[in-house]
């Protein structure tokens, strides 16, 4: 069997997070079990303990599933329905909490609030004048401060790919949404795709 990818990889930190929150019942244990996003945490245990969110655990594993079989160099968006579930695109937390869930880096979880970035706009498009070659994809929903951040493209969050693996990540787009279906608006795919000159 082949190692997992670092899309994968990122994937299933998320699934894990998600599983332990669902079997603790006590969501002050959530809270100090995750010092980075307490609240967030506390929360989705809450809605777990109020049976809100009996369906999400088997989405995420079938997404895993999908993942796993396609093994991505960048981790795609958590299928949208979950991430609406459990609070991702909600106000009653704060943006620092919910980049740390979802293991975005401090500069850009920076870059996204006080700059109030929340998409990818004319710096991003700057830098990317300078790539020839290849083509720069992006988990859907997350605003690197930088194209070139290097924590970003550790965390596979973005990635340079060559442009055959474009359509390879097409393939695994259109699995994940025919498999998933949603009604998010705004995340209809699970990445964002730029292509470099």
């Amino acid at each position: 069997m082949a190692p997992a990818s670092t899309g994968t990889i990122a994937l299933l930190r998320i699934v894990n997070i998600l599983r332990e929150i669902s079997a603790d019942f006590d969501p002050s244990a959530s809270r100090n079990k995750h010092p980075d996003f307490p609240t967030f945490a506390e929360g989705i245990a809450k809605l777990f303990m109020d049976d809100r969110l009996f369906d999400i655990l088997p989405r995420l594993e079938l997404e895993l599933q999908i993942v796993e079989r396609h093994s991505p160099p960048v981790r795609p968006a958590m299928d949208p329905y979950t991430s609406t579930q459990i609070g991702v695109f909600s106000k009653s937390f704060s943006d620092t909490e919910t980049g740390h869930f979802l293991d975005y880096p401090d500069c850009c979880i920076k870059s996204f609030s006080e700059e109030v970035r929340y998409g990818l706009d004319e710096r991003h498009a700057e830098e990317l004048k300078n790539v020839k070659g290849k083509a720069f994809v992006t988990t859907a929903g997350f605003v690197p401060c930088s194209v070139f951040c290097k924590e970003a493209h550790a965390k596979a969050l973005v990635c340079f790919v060559e442009f055959a693996e474009v359509e390879k990540l097409k393939a695994l787009e259109k699995e994940l949404s025919e498999a998933l279906p949603h009604f998010h608006s705004e995340y209809q795919g699970h990445y964002f795709e730029i292509k470099g000159e």
